[in-house]
């Protein structure tokens, strides 16, 4: 199975075939593997690389030049991924190599939104338990390297003020939180940390 969709493959490189069969790829028991052996024989006989040069290098240049699009739609992006990005086509076609971890993935996510390269977050990024986890991944970064506090404490007292919670949320791209996974800034701070919700450490002077 696997060497009949090669040679269906180097036709469509070859420019005798312009593309797959709409049915090569119905049989979701023989869809992975297909697009698994069209990758790799990409990656390894047509552009000489190794998995991990594949990882370091490949381009959307790469995969128009190799035809790829025609599987890519196959695959689904992980969430993370923005509409151009192409690396996720080398980690399902090698799915042994080393991964970036969730805090990992998030924090990349977040500094692209910081930096501007990207306008907001993943549609439905924050929402559901995985989503909560993403949540403090960003604001616990926001706290420690952005606005750079050294005590978890002192969160209350910067956030005491609905006014000035929103405004450094706003600062620090992170509003989205209370818009759409928290009821206010004290609820957002106090799910994520419950010690921090005695009352004490909310009083303002």
């Amino acid at each position: 199975m696997p060497s009949t969709i090669i040679d269906r493959y180097k036709k469509i490189l070859s420019g005798e075939q312009k593309r797959f069969s709409p049915y090569e790829f119905e049989d979701a028991q023989y869809r992975k593997q297909k697009i698994q052996s069209v990758l790799r024989y990409a990656f390894e006989q047509v552009k000489q690389w190794t998995p991990e040069q594949a990882r370091a290098e490949l381009s959307w240049s790469d995969v128009k030049e190799l035809k790829l699009h025609l599987v890519r739609e196959f695959i689904e992006p992980p969430i993370e991924a923005k509409a151009d990005d192409v690396y996720y086509m080398v980690e399902y076609a090698y799915p042994y190599l080393p991964r970036p971890s969730e805090k990992e993935k998030v924090l990349w996510v977040y500094q692209e939104v910081l930096a501007g390269r990207r306008r907001h977050f993943p549609p439905h990024y924050f929402q559901a338990v995985k989503g909560e986890e993403r949540a403090k991944i960003c604001f616990d970064y926001m706290w420690r390297e952005l606005i750079g506090l050294t005590d978890i404490r002192q969160i209350p007292q910067m956030f005491a003020k609905t006014e000035t919670a929103y405004a450094i949320l706003r600062k620090y791209k992170l509003k989205i939180l209370v818009d759409t996974l928290f009821f206010s800034p004290f609820d957002l701070v106090t799910e994520m940390y419950p010690e921090l919700a005695d009352p004490e450490l909310w009083r303002v002077d």
